[in-house]
């Protein structure tokens, strides 16, 4: 009965630590995703000329799940319930923190890229892609420093603190 609860007790500290890690993972995979559906939204206004909520439902099917849902919950809140743009956009951020592992950095960017979407001309709006996309670029480098440095520390530090406790309890 002792062993099996060292055994629980090894095994549960080292799920939560190489959980905490597959989150850092998931953040730097998270930003890319982000990276490539903005590109795609930045291609179908300035070069198929496509109003935003109509390339807002254009790129819900091109992109995976959990920044298909975003797009789809941008694009319902401005056309089935009339919200403007930047109302709209700060319920699809909202979804973005709940279902995906992205930190303050990226989602801050999303955010306030919303405040000026479909504000203002084409080139004032490709300046701000661009400046989104650099926001997200280094975002994603701090995320892969994190995720180099932050994960393995918490590999072995689930597994470290749950033998320390095992061997103190025994």
């Amino acid at each position: 009965m002792k062993w099996g609860g060292i055994v629980l007790l090894l095994g549960a500290g080292t799920a939560l630590g190489f959980y905490k890690a597959y989150g850092f993972q998931k953040r730097t995979s998270d930003i890319i995703m982000l990276q490539n559906a903005f590109r795609l939204l930045e291609t179908e206004i300035f070069y198929t000329l496509t109003p935003v909520p109509v390339a807002m439902e254009v790129l819900e099917q091109k992109l995976p799940q959990p920044i298909q849902q975003f797009f789809h919950q941008v694009w319902l809140a401005m056309e089935e319930e009339q919200l403007p743009v930047y109302r709209a956009w700060e319920r699809g951020v909202a979804f973005l923190e709940q279902s995906t592992f992205c930190g303050a950095a990226e989602l801050g960017a999303v955010r306030s890229f919303g405040l000026s979407l479909g504000e203002g001309d084409l080139p004032a709006q490709q300046k701000n892609f661009q400046l989104l996309q650099q926001r997200l670029q280094y975002a994603l480098e701090e995320a892969e420093q994190q995720r180099y440095q932050q994960g393995r520390l918490w590999q072995y530090m689930g597994f470290c603190v749950s033998a320390a406790v095992a061997i103190l309890l025994c």
